[in-house]
């Protein structure tokens, strides 16, 4: 962590679009940071003028690592360099062989598909998926506790569900799984870097992200995993290669395997050029800090949902534990492709899915953007 902390509400200076567009679609991709351009610059000039430095952009990909690893509370031991959640769903899922009689898999039925369809391709192999309706957004412990039985192998779900950002009670659902023996996966992609993860990480079995959305990164190529150790101990590293190896430059030809005793066993082959804008966005959150950002995070979504209460644009309500960055407004008879054109007319960006206008914020945004954005709306 960085000795001095900058005030945090320097960092919109930052990112250069703030100045024009009142951006709230984050849960899509981010803002570009001019930390990112800088680094990418940097690297492409010395690429150009020197020749691709591809050790360096293995050590920015280690260091990425670490950044992550601290911003979600968890050991760098612990963490797996991926190319996206369905990759690390995709893993997981190739652990499991035929199923035997009253074998199941628990998912959303309205799960996005980086966290469905790999589940649902476990039927070929006999388990019963069993699909859960969202209540209030999302899945409610309840109605899985209905389904997860002693026959139950994984309960798969969101941390935020990207359409309505209903947070699921992640200690709660863990607990059911661990009743019913069962292992978690969760798609941590529109929690990590918006929200704190550290308080839930000990009832995690595995928890993915990809890189481009809260994590600051919209380049995308690389993501990340977090695999708890006694997991990690359980697994076969199918799409281990010389990336997985114990030192990675020294395993490029066998005979010899000898494969990393960490969760970086999991890893797959980065994208260098990510690895470098990875390195470069995450150092943001030392910079002004974990908990500063997840604050400000959750001052911004409160005083959104105030300022649109007070115009009477109903948000999909949701108890405060269940609520994220994300604010969703059902769109009812509204076409979705005019109101988004509306706001972009009136430097707004938002994004509709799943029959919502969904709002996401994050530490760059500010007040006056919520003002514009309510602005937009009233017209």
């Amino acid at each position: 962590m960085g000795a001095s902390r900058e005030c945090i509400d320097v960092a919109r200076h930052l990112f250069p679009a703030t100045k024009n567009l009142a951006y709230f679609n984050t849960a899509a991709v981010s803002l570009g940071s001019t930390v990112l351009s800088e680094a990418y610059s940097k690297f492409i000039a010395d690429w150009t003028g020197h020749g691709f430095d591809f050790v360096y952009a293995e050590q920015a990909g280690e260091k990425a690592r670490s950044a992550f690893a601290n911003i979600i509370g968890a050991r760098v031991e612990d963490i797996a360099l991926i190319p996206s959640v369905s990759a690390a769903a995709g893993l997981i899922a190739s652990q499991f062989g035929k199923a035997d009689r009253g074998e199941s898999i628990v998912i959303g039925e309205r799960e996005y598909s980086s966290n469905h369809f790999p589940w649902r391709l476990l039927e070929r192999k006999g388990y019963e998926i069993r699909q859960i309706p969202f209540r209030n957004g999302g899945l409610e412990p309840d109605d899985i506790a209905e389904q997860a039985d002693g026959g139950t192998r994984l309960i798969a779900f969101s941390a935020v569900q990207t359409a309505s950002g209903h947070r699921s009670d992640i200690l709660a659902i863990a607990d059911i799984a661990g009743r019913a023996g069962a292992m978690t996966f969760v798609d941590g992609a529109q929690m990590a870097g918006a929200l704190p993860v550290a308080p839930y990480l000990d009832s995690i079995d595995v928890f993915a992200t990809s890189d481009h959305k809260f994590l600051l990164n919209a380049g995308r190529g690389m993501g990340y995993c977090y695999i708890r150790e006694s997991v990690q101990r359980s697994i076969v590293p199918t799409n281990a290669g010389w990336k997985a190896g114990a030192v990675p430059f020294e395993s490029f030809f066998g005979p010899d395997m000898r494969l990393s005793q960490t969760a970086s066993r999991f890893d797959n082959s980065i994208s260098w050029l990510a690895a470098i804008g990875d390195d470069a966005a995450l150092s943001l959150f030392d910079r002004f800090g974990v908990d500063t950002v997840f604050a400000k995070n959750i001052e911004l979504v409160e005083t959104l949902r105030d300022r649109l209460a007070e115009i009477g644009r109903r948000a999909v309500d949701l108890p405060d534990a269940n609520q994220s960055t994300i604010v969703a407004i059902p769109l009812d008879d509204t076409d979705p492709a005019a109101l988004l054109d509306h706001l972009k007319n009136a430097g707004v960006v938002c994004a509709a899915r799943d029959g919502n206008l969904r709002i996401s914020v994050h530490f760059y945004n500010n007040s006056d953007d919520i003002d514009r954005l309510i602005s937009a709306l009233k017209d």
